[in-house]
C-alpha cells in the first residue's frame, strides 16, 4: 500500500514455450491495439481526487483518453457542457453513460475503497456498463458469483486486476493460463509489502519483531494501526481472489470465516490501544518470533520464513500465514516486492513467477487503465 518503487520488475521464470505463451501475448496485443480504440470508451472515474485517482487521470491524459464523468465522495460532474458540480447520483450516472452508449462503450472505473460504491456494481453490470476496479472488498465476499452472473446478463466486462498486486499482471496471467489449457495446481503469493519488510528484518534474527514493526511504522509502511497489517486479513482477501480466479470451486475454501489465517498479533494485544500494542509487543511477540525464525533457518541451509498465501487448487484449500521456504524457493529472492508463484501441469518443476512493486499510485493506476482498455473488447 505504501511501498512506492521507481521500477516494477515483472520477472517470470524462463520455461519452454507452452500453450500459455500465445494466450498471454494475445492479451497484451489486445491492450495495445485497444489504445487505438480509446475514443470508443466512455469512462466515468469514481474517486478521481484520491491518490490512485489522480494518477489514473494523468495516465489517461498521456494516451489522450478523456473521462466523460468525474465522481468524488459527495459531488460529480460531467466533462461536457457546463461541467457543473452536482450531488452524487449513481442512477443519473448510469443513465448518462447508457444515453451516450451510441458513441462508445460505457465503463465505470472505481478507484475508491468504498463499500457503498460496490453495492452498485451488480446493477451497472446488468445494464451493460462495464466495471473496472481496484476496490477488492466485494471480490473476497459471497457476492462475487452474483457479479459474474450480472456481467453475463449485461454482456459487460468486470475487471479487477489491481485488487491483487497493484499493476502486476497476476490475475490476467492466471486467467490466460487457464484459458490456454493449463491446469492450475497451486498459487503462492507474498502479497503484503509491509509483512515482507517485517519478515525481512527478522530474518537471521537481525532484529526483533517489535523493532521491525516500529521501524515499518516510522517509514510509513503500515496502517495507522499496524495490527491491520499483522493480522493477515488483507492478505487473506487477496488469497480468496487468487483462489477464485485460479478455479477454486469450493465456496467453503474461500470463506474468510472458515479459512486458516495466521495472525502475527499476540492474543493479549488484539483488543488494546495502538499505543499499548506497540509498547508491549516486545514482551508478548519477540521471543515467539525468534524461536520460529531460528527453527526454520536451522532446519536446512538457506531456508527462510515468509508471510504468504497458499492456494492449493488440487486439495481445495487456502492458507494464509507463515510459510517455511527452502533455499530454492523463489520467495527467497522477493526482497520487498510482491511475488506470486504459479504452479501448473506445465510449469511444475519451476513455477511461473510474477514479481514487482505491489503498491503505489502510478503502478496501480496504469493497471486500472490497462483494464479500461480491455473493455474495448466486449
Amino acid at each position: 500500500r505504501r511501498h512506492q518503487q521507481n521500477e516494477t520488475n515483472h520477472n517470470r521464470t524462463e520455461q519452454k514455450a507452452t500453450p500459455s505463451t500465445t494466450t498471454i501475448a494475445t492479451t497484451n496485443n489486445n491492450i495495445m491495439s485497444s489504445a487505438s480504440k480509446k475514443a470508443n470508451l466512455m469512462v466515468a472515474v469514481i474517486g478521481y481526487t484520491g491518490g490512485v485517482g489522480t494518477c489514473l487521470l494523468k495516465a489517461m491524459k498521456t494516451i489522450s483518453l478523456e473521462p466523460v464523468c468525474l465522481v468524488r465522495s459527495t459531488t460529480m460532474k460531467f466533462t461536457s457542457g457546463d461541467q457543473k458540480e452536482i450531488p452524487v447520483d449513481y442512477s443519473l450516472l448510469a443513465k448518462h453513460l447508457l444515453k451516450e452508449e451510441k458513441h462508445g462503450i460505457p465503463v465505470i472505473a472505481d478507484v475508491t475503497a468504498s463499500a457503498v460504491v460496490q453495492t452498485h456494481y451488480k446493477g451497472w453490470l446488468e445494464q451493460g456498463i462495464s466495471v473496472v476496479t481496484a476496490n477488492k472488498g466485494i471480490f473476497a465476499s459471497a457476492e462475487y458469483p452474483s457479479l459474474l452472473k450480472a456481467a453475463a446478463v449485461g454482456k459487460a466486462r468486470l475487471l479487477h486486476e489491481t485488487t491483487v498486486g497493484a499493476g502486476l499482471p497476476v490475475l490476467s496471467t492466471l486467467a490466460a493460463l487457464k484459458a490456454s489449457s493449463h491446469k492450475i495446481l497451486k498459487v503462492e503469493g507474498i502479497l503484503s509489502g509491509t509483512l515482507a519488510y517485517v519478515l525481512g528484518q527478522v530474518a537471521s534474527n537481525k532484529t526483533s519483531l517489535s523493532e521491525a514493526v516500529l521501524k515499518a511504522k516510522e517509514l510509513g509502511y503500515t496502517e495507522p494501526d499496524p495490527r491491520d497489517d499483522l493480522n493477515g486479513m488483507d492478505v487473506a482477501r487477496k488469497a480468496v481472489i487468487l483462489a477464485r480466479v485460479a478455479g477454486m470451486e469450493s465456496e467453503d475454501a474461500v470463506n474468510l470465516e472458515k479459512m486458516t489465517i495466521e495472525s502475527l498479533v499476540p492474543e493479549p494485544l488484539r483488543d488494546c490501544s495502538v499505543e499499548e500494542f506497540l509498547s508491549k509487543l516486545s514482551e508478548h511477540g519477540d521471543e515467539a518470533m525468534k524461536e520460529k525464525v531460528t527453527a526454520v533457518e536451522s532446519s536446512s541451509d538457506g531456508a527462510r520464513l515468509h508471510y504468504a498465501a497458499k492456494v492449493d487448487v488440487v486439495n481445495q484449500t487456502v492458507q494464509v500465514g507463515l510459510l517455511e521456504c527452502e533455499a530454492s524457493h523463489p520467495f527467497n529472492n522477493a526482497g520487498p516486492d510482491n511475488m506470486v508463484a504459479i504452479t501448473t501441469n506445465f510449469y511444475k518443476d519451476r513455477p511461473l513467477v510474477v514479481q514487482g512493486a505491489g503498491a503505489g499510485g502510478d503502478v496501480t493506476a496504469t493497471g486500472v487503465l490497462a483494464d479500461i482498455l480491455q473493455c474495448a473488447y466486449q
